[in-house]
């Protein structure tokens, strides 16, 4: 009994020693190259993230700066129109009589001096 238990004991120990020591070498390895792989995995995306936010920055700069053009463009439009005297509309009611205005107004207004001529047609005949 003693040489079956002196066996059994040297038998466990054996198959402690062979598969309670760890990984392997091998495993070892790639269990370092997945690390290194996912590292380089991770910068990559990093990178390509800031390449991403800098073309996007760059396009709407572009952008912006389309839209203040096309804002001066409006503002050189309205300075012009105010410079011209604005509406047609605007310039006729503002004027007064003088050189234009609206004709009702033009014609019911007279020089000084002289008198008006016209009316409506019954008064004019009964004269």
């Amino acid at each position: 009994m003693k040489k079956v238990l002196l066996f059994a004991l040297i038998g466990g120990t054996m198959a402690l020693a062979s598969c309670g020591g760890g990984p392997s070498a091998e495993e070892k390895a790639a269990l370092e190259q997945l690390k290194m792989d996912s590292i380089k995995a991770v910068e990559q995306a990093a990178m390509d993230a800031e390449a991403a936010a800098a073309v996007a920055a760059a396009e709407s700069e572009a952008a912006a700066a389309e839209v203040v053009e096309e804002l001066e463009e409006v503002e050189e439009v309205v300075e012009k129109t105010e410079e011209t005297g604005g509406k047609l509309k605007d310039r006729v009611e503002t004027s007064e009589g003088e050189t234009g205005g609206k004709l009702k107004d033009r014609v019911n207004s007279t020089p000084e001096g002289e008198k008006k001529k016209g009316g409506k047609l019954k008064d004019r005949v009964n004269k």
